[in-house]
C-alpha cells in the first residue's frame, strides 16, 4: 500500500484530532476585547480605504478674501521650480478660476493618476468664503491638481482633493 493509498483510509475525525493533538497547547478561556478590538480596527480600516476611494467634496462658496504667501512654485527642498510649468504663477484670478471650475477626485486618483507628475507645488494660499469659513490651498504645478485643507482654530483639518483640467494650460 502506497502512502496516497494509505491517507484515503484514514477518517477524517482522526485527522482532525491529530492535528489538534499537534498543535499545542490551547487557552480554554476566551481571548478577552480582542474580538472588538479587531472588529473595531477592521471598520476603522475599512472607512479609511472608503475615504481614499470616494471623490469627497467639500462646500466651496462664495469667496471674500485671498490670501497669497507667494506666487511661485517649489520644489520638495523648498527651492523654486527651475522650470515654471503652466501657470508659471498663483494669482488670485486663478484661484478664483479653480475654485469655479475643479471637481472634486479622490485620493486614489491623484496618487495613481496625478501623482505621475512633478513634485513641485505652490506655497498654501489661504481662501476665506464670505460665511466666515477659511480653507488652505496648495496647488501641484504641472497636474491641475489642489489640494484643500478647512481650517479649524488655525490647524488644517481634513484634505480635499481637486482637479481642474483648463486651469493647468
Amino acid at each position: 500500500m502506497t502512502m496516497k493509498n494509505a491517507l484515503r483510509t484514514i477518517t477524517l475525525p482522526w485527522l482532525a484530532w491529530a492535528a489538534l493533538a499537534h498543535s499545542g497547547p490551547m487557552d480554554p478561556s476566551p481571548p478577552q476585547g480582542s474580538a472588538s478590538a479587531s472588529k473595531a480596527a477592521a471598520a476603522t480600516e475599512r472607512d479609511e480605504d472608503r475615504r481614499r476611494m470616494e471623490a469627497r467634496a467639500y462646500a466651496i462658496g462664495p469667496v471674500r478674501r485671498i490670501t497669497l504667501s507667494s506666487a511661485r512654485f517649489f520644489d520638495a527642498e523648498g527651492k523654486p521650480c527651475t522650470a515654471d510649468p503652466p501657470p508659471a504663477r498663483v494669482t488670485e484670478r486663478y484661484v478664483r478660476n479653480f475654485l469655479r471650475q475643479a471637481i472634486p477626485i479622490s485620493q486614489v486618483a491623484v496618487m495613481n493618476y496625478y501623482g505621475s507628475f512633478g513634485e513641485c507645488t505652490s506655497d498654501p494660499v489661504d481662501v476665506q468664503f464670505k460665511d466666515g469659513r477659511q480653507v488652505r490651498l496648495s496647488f501641484a504645478a504641472d497636474s491641475g491638481v489642489g489640494y484643500l485643507s478647512p481650517m479649524v482654530k488655525d490647524r488644517e483639518e481634513d484634505v480635499y482633493f481637486y482637479h481642474c483640467e483648463v486651469c493647468k494650460r
